[in-house]
This record gives structure tokens, C-alpha cells and sequence, in this order.
């Protein structure tokens, strides 16, 4: 393995462990704005069943979240050979937990609107922050070939 490699590897490592502290804060921010939304809306009645929602909807955002980063870290630890499994069953693996959560919260009768809107906004921040975090991660986008020196000057 050349130096480059390493070094890239290396920082792409570093970018999932940094991934996974935003997705841990983002999670905890979102599962607090659910609880908001179920205990007010609720209290009104906008929000049916919210003692049954919540639950659902916190725990499907922190399920959501928490596949962004685990795909991602596998993706970077991989292979080349893999990397598109990772990458298909990532994409694959949060359409099912979407649908699951959608359609067995619609089953057990709770509020699909807020679960629904809470996977939405967890995909869209779980999309920004691989986003950020990829492109600050410190990548050589070319590799010197064997044999080349890059410290001669």
C-alpha cells in the first residue's frame, strides 16, 4: 500500500468517527423536537396517539441516523470491490427502515405525519453531514505513481 493510500484511508476514518459525533448530537436535537411536537400538537389534539408516535418516531430518526454513519464507516473500510455493495445497501438499507417505520406506524393507527417529517429531515441532515464532513476531510485526489518522489524539489 502506498503512503497516499494510507494517508487517505486514514482521513477518511477520521471523517466517519467525526460523522458519527454529529450524528449523535443531531440525533439527540431531533428526538428532543419530536418530543416537543408530540406533548404540545398532542395536548391540542393535532397529533393522534402521541404517547404511541413518539417512540416510533424517535426511535426510527436514531435507527436512520445511526445506518447513515454505520454504512458509511463500513464504506470506508472496505474495499474497492466492495464499495458499491456498501454503497447500494446503505441507500437500500434506509428505504426499509423508512418503509417500515411509515407503514408500521400507519398500522398500529399513530401519527404518520410526524414520522414521516422526522425521517425526512433525519435523511436531509444525515445527507448534509456526510456531504460536510466528506469534503473537509483532508483527501489526496491524486496519487503520485510508484517510483515518483514527491519530496524532491
Amino acid at each position: 500500500m502506498s503512503r497516499s493510500t494510507s494517508v487517505n484511508a486514514s482521513a477518511l476514518r477520521d471523517a466517519a468517527a467525526r460523522l458519527r459525533r454529529i450524528l449523535i448530537v443531531a440525533a439527540v436535537v431531533l428526538v428532543a423536537a419530536q418530543a416537543l411536537w408530540c406533548l404540545i400538537a398532542g395536548s391540542r389534539g393535532a397529533v393522534v396517539r402521541p404517547l404511541g408516535t413518539l417512540p416510533v418516531a424517535a426511535g426510527s430518526t436514531t435507527v436512520l441516523l445511526a445506518a447513515t454513519w454505520w454504512f458509511l464507516d463500513h464504506m470506508v473500510r472496505s474495499s474497492m470491490g466492495a464499495l458499491v455493495a456498501w454503497m447500494a445497501g446503505g441507500y437500500l438499507g434506509k428505504v426499509a427502515i423508512l418503509a417500515v417505520a411509515l407503514l408500521g406506524g400507519r398500522t398500529l393507527g399513530l401519527d404518520s405525519r410526524v414520522i414521516g417529517v422526522s425521517l425526512i429531515i433525519a435523511i436531509l441532515v444525515g445527507m448534509f453531514s456526510e456531504a460536510i464532513v466528506l469534503t473537509q476531510a483532508p483527501i489526496l485526489a491524486v496519487e503520485p505513481m510508484n517510483g515518483d518522489s514527491t519530496d524532491d524539489s
